[in-house]
């Protein structure tokens, strides 16, 4: 029963996050954004965000947290073509970009090949949501925030 609402959750969890990538509201436009609509700069618990403006600047580089509660990956850190997880999952690893800059393939190096694993990441149109979908898993891609933290990756 708890692996059936942590599925549903994180179902959910990731609807949420690619409806927002492709730009749905409730406001009925034909799924298109609105262009006089504003980007929120805070999130509903009072924290805030970077603007999509200044996330943009970056792409994919930033600290990233996991949005599921039962994650082996708390966090995700991304500084150019590196990579680093941190929770129970705790490894080195690359990201090597798509030409688009929104899509990129990520591999960790752990040291385990139980916890090693590779993928492909989305960032959503926001750029303050990432969303992985790893070859090994059993289909449910993990959703990432996007943090005001700056990335550091140490050896």
């Amino acid at each position: 029963m708890r692996s059936a609402v942590h599925t549903a959750a994180a179902t959910a969890a990731v609807l949420a996050v690619v409806a927002s990538a492709a730009g749905c509201s409730d406001e009925g436009g034909g799924g298109a954004p609105s262009s006089t609509s504003t980007p929120t700069t805070q999130e509903p618990g009072g924290g805030d965000r970077p603007s999509p403006e200044q996330a943009s600047e970056g792409g994919m580089n930033g600290v990233w947290e996991s949005t599921l509660d039962e994650s082996g990956i708390e966090t995700l850190i991304v500084l150019g073509e590196d990579v680093r997880t941190e929770g129970d999952v705790a490894c080195p690893g690359t990201l090597d970009p798509a030409e688009s800059g929104s899509t990129a393939t990520v591999e960790l190096d752990c040291e385990t090949a139980a916890e090693s694993r590779s993928g492909t990441a989305e960032l959503n149109a926001e750029d303050d949501h990432l969303v992985l979908s790893w070859n090994e898993s059993d289909g449910f891609p993990e959703a990432f925030a996007r943090t005001d933290e700056d990335p550091v990756i140490q050896d």
